[in-house]
């Protein structure tokens, strides 16, 4: 095809007279994504005939890039996902939710004639911030600081579209939860099954969790937009957590301790220190680097650093240490490197899940869970201590919290896929928010050297990230 198309584009006297593949111009946009200016460099020195960057304009620019929801974006989305070609277990989705930092900035659209920067959480949340405001007597607009993004992930498919985009402030939980329903009913409108809602731990993101239930730890709802009232899960981010437990773990505002062993960040490193002291023969903690020790704040938002700690390598070296000192935290690292990889098969060669009574459910359940209550109560049951030095010997509660929802969730949503018909296999990765950080590192990727784009840039660049991320459907 490719070969056909450069003799095609030899032939034609003109350049507007050829016609492109749509596989050819799916390649010419990934090519431009990458460098603008490479993609010019490479058609004005003829070695390949390519469309010109006007063309490709035309294609990227067919829907408007817009805040909030739209029906041409709905109808993009039913094309992009080939939603009349699936199964009925293929359009099962999971619904994305995350904030990206932008640039506070305002811009004039001469296309719109309107100022460009201000928030925009939907009509009914801006009649409520500005009836509050008017009670404070502020009548002065706020300017963005952040992108709420919905992504629209598929279980079964390739399928990671950006679905919609909130510019806004400090959003508070209050507000999110009309754009959260009306996101599920468009899309079970369209005809995909919304079975999931994942977020991090964020404040906001927990009080939409209380305003949905009083329950103590509320992981599932029914879906009411669902013909068959289906359930609709909640999840908190399966990397995001290990980091948190990480941080609690290194933190020195926390002294961990469980059935009268402390659990301490102190061993790994002395472990690791120790290893590096041989002189000669093969270490215990090949991986771990002093990065991983010396924490800055970068490397505390970094998952991969967090599951190279908490992995079962570290807890063998502990083990192998003999010290029975360092045994409850051997199985601290143990229990949640286990969370991990049971929450985090990408692919068919890290054993995927297929049937509902698959042994790592059963272990979430009998042990992973127990083994949080457990602790929990034998902190509680510690004489001599005040609540709020109880309180240090334990995760924090947003992370215990986020651990049991995700944990339950996570054992009724395996079960529940397998009674659909059709269901052989499941990647439990397809929970997280990876696809949404990909997004939004394609996003800084478009500025360059200036990684943080205002909401007018955002607007422009939304549509480049998401032809990259369907480059691997071609």
């Amino acid at each position: 095809m490719f070969w056909s198309q450069q003799l095609n584009a030899s032939r034609v006297q003109k350049a507007s007279a050829m016609k492109w593949h749509p596989l050819m111009i799916k390649w010419c946009l990934y090519l431009r994504y990458k460098s603008s200016g490479a993609y010019e460099a490479l058609r004005e020195s003829g070695c390949l005939k390519l469309p010109s960057q006007r063309t490709l304009r035309d294609y990227t620019h067919v829907v408007k890039a817009a805040n909030g929801f739209t029906l041409d974006i709905d109808e993009q989305l039913v094309r992009v996902s080939k939603l009349l070609t699936l199964k009925e277990w293929q359009k099962c989705v999971a619904l994305v939710i995350d904030e990206m930092f932008i640039r506070e900035d305002l811009v004039y659209d001469k296309t719109k004639d309107e100022l460009i920067g201000f928030t925009d959480l939907g009509d009914i949340n801006n009649y409520l911030v500005a009836y509050e405001k008017c009670l404070n007597e502020d009548t002065c607009p706020t300017v963005a600081n952040s992108m709420l993004v919905f992504m629209v992930c598929s279980f079964f498919t390739q399928m990671k579209y950006p679905y919609v985009q909130f510019p806004c402030a400090n959003v508070s939980g209050d507000l999110l939860f009309a754009p959260i329903w009306e996101a599920v009913f468009r899309l079970e409108r369209c005809g995909f099954k919304v079975l999931t809602i994942t977020f991090d731990g964020a404040a906001a993101n927990r009080r939409f969790l209380k305003l949905m239930g009083s329950e103590k730890v509320l992981f599932k709802v029914i879906n009411k937009y669902s013909l068959e009232k289906r359930p609709l899960f909640f999840f908190s981010d399966p990397p995001h957590l290990l980091k948190t437990t990480r941080n609690c773990l290194a933190s020195k505002a926390r002294h961990l301790w469980c059935n009268g062993s402390d659990i301490l960040f102190q061993h790994i490193t002395d472990m690791y220190y120790r290893d590096r002291e041989k002189s000669m023969g093969l270490l215990l903690l090949p991986k771990i680097k002093l990065e991983h020790i010396q924490l800055t704040p970068f490397s505390r938002m970094r998952v991969d650093l967090a599951a190279q700690l908490l992995s079962e390598t570290v807890a063998k070296a502990l083990v192998l240490s003999g010290d029975p000192a360092v045994q409850e935290t051997a199985k601290f690292v143990t229990m949640f490197d286990k969370f991990f990889d049971a929450l985090n098969v990408s692919n068919y060669f890290q054993q995927p899940y297929r049937s509902g009574d698959d042994f790592r459910l059963k272990w979430l359940k009998e042990e992973f869970l127990v083994f949080l209550d457990t602790w929990e109560q034998s902190v509680q049951a510690r004489p001599g201590f005040s609540a709020s030095e109880k309180q240090k010997m334990l995760l924090s509660p947003q992370t215990l919290l986020g651990l049991r929802i995700t944990v339950n969730s996570f054992i009724e949503l395996v079960q529940y896929l397998f009674t659909l018909e059709g269901v052989e296999s499941f990647l439990s990765q397809r929970i997280g928010q990876d696809p949404l950080e990909k997004f939004f590192c394609c996003q800084r990727q478009r500025g360059a050297t200036s990684d943080n784009p205002n909401e007018s840039e955002f607007q422009k660049n939304i549509t480049f990230p998401s032809s990259h991320l369907h480059m691997k459907n071609l």
